[in-house]
């Protein structure tokens, strides 16, 4: 086992996990490759090149025109200082190099899911949780293409796991409360950021280390005011970027019940069937067994369904919304498959998880492929 850092070392899991890895990122870039830029795409690259253009996405989300625009402006400068061939090489660059930041964010995204996933509910958990990600072709969709879906998913994702380990480091000594207190406020400024919605998650966040620090409440309210400056100043920057706009904040912040919050119940038929499967037998084992029904299966549960429904109340964004719960709902899946494979049941639920991971990456590769020809160079 080798150590790359003092408390992360690199053995068997990390190895399986970079792999599983390795094979969502490659789905990533053949999929960011082969499509040719819609047009919501190119209005948040513009977003973030130029002020006259793309006004309202920039004042919408304007992080997402920020990072939209960041492989335009890398391949820029490193053509003034490069050899002639090169410089003319990156002239026109590839589809795959404009959509890489939004595809690093969805490996990021994964290797977090992993990572909290295998700290709740050890290496079994934590490899089905990741598994379901890997092969999800919703979650390769949003990652291989420019828009704010990856950027939320990952925030939201990271300031409510961010925001449970500040209420457990509570009970710790304070100096080792400021580098979560420092992931939980840029988690919450990205997130808002890129949608000024999102303060309904950091709310939800918020209650969950009041949940969890019962005896250290008043520092919760601390810790919570250094998260904010934080995110203050991640979130000025971007209002200095984005600068004067027309554009009206009322319209995406004003909520609205639609008819689309009842059809969004459902949001895990945004990927395919077999995780519709997985998380029905998953409710129903939580439902039913009480081992299954403790916080670290709870939390997921509940922070999937409000990412999924306080963003539909928000109409206004075009956002695909049913891909932010995802994340969530593939940690249930994965925690409560650890619950029951410490059952004497674990050979079958092996073989059935396994089957239906092949069944899903077939499918998975199948409704990739169909998307790009929708959309082909």
């Amino acid at each position: 086992m080798l150590q790359a850092a003092k408390e992360f070392r690199i053995g068997r899991p990390q190895i399986l996990a970079g792999l599983m890895l390795l094979g969502f990122l490659a789905q990533c870039l053949w999929v960011a490759g082969s499509r040719a830029l819609s047009d919501l795409e190119i209005r948040y690259i513009t977003s973030g090149e130029t002020h006259e253009l793309g006004q309202v996405y920039r004042a919408n989300s304007p992080l997402t025109g920020w990072i939209a625009a960041l492989p335009g402006h890398v391949l820029a400068a490193m053509r003034t200082i490069a050899p002639a061939s090169v410089s003319n090489a990156l002239a026109i660059p590839r589809l795959w190099l404009i959509r890489m930041p939004f595809v690093i964010f969805g490996v990021w995204l994964g290797a977090a899911l992993w990572w909290v996933s295998r700290r709740l509910f050890d290496d079994a958990g934590g490899y089905v949780a990741l598994a379901l990600y890997c092969s999800s072709p919703a979650m390769v969709m949003i990652s291989s293409n420019i828009g704010p879906e990856i950027i939320l998913a990952w925030s939201i994702f990271g300031l409510v796991y961010t925001a449970i380990g500040v209420a457990h480091t509570l009970y710790a000594p304070p100096r080792k409360w400021a580098p979560r207190t420092l992931i939980l406020g840029l988690s919450i400024g990205f997130a808002l950021s890129t949608a000024r919605w999102s303060f309904t998650l950091v709310l939800v966040a918020l209650a969950f280390m009041f949940y969890l620090a019962p005896g250290r409440r008043r520092f919760v309210l601390i810790v919570s005011l250094g998260a904010s400056l934080v995110a203050a100043c991640v979130m000025g920057y971007f209002a200095w970027w984005k600068g004067p706009s027309a554009a009206s904040a009322h319209s995406w912040v004003h909520p609205q019940i639609t008819r689309e919050l009842a059809s969004n119940l459902w949001f895990v038929l945004a990927d395919d069937y077999v995780v519709t499967g997985f998380f029905i037998a998953a409710l129903v084992a939580y439902g039913t067994w009480r081992r299954a029904r403790y916080f670290g299966n709870t939390a997921p549960l509940l922070s999937g369904f409000a990412a999924v429904l306080f963003f539909t109340m928000a109409p206004a964004g075009q956002i695909w919304k049913a891909t932010l719960g995802l994340s969530f709902v593939f940690v249930f899946i994965g925690g409560v498959a650890a619950d029951l494979l410490e059952t004497p049941f674990w050979k079958a639920i092996t073989a059935i998880l396994t089957a239906g991971t092949v069944v899903r990456v077939v499918l998975a590769f199948r409704t990739l492929g169909h998307w790009i020809h929708q959309n082909t160079v």
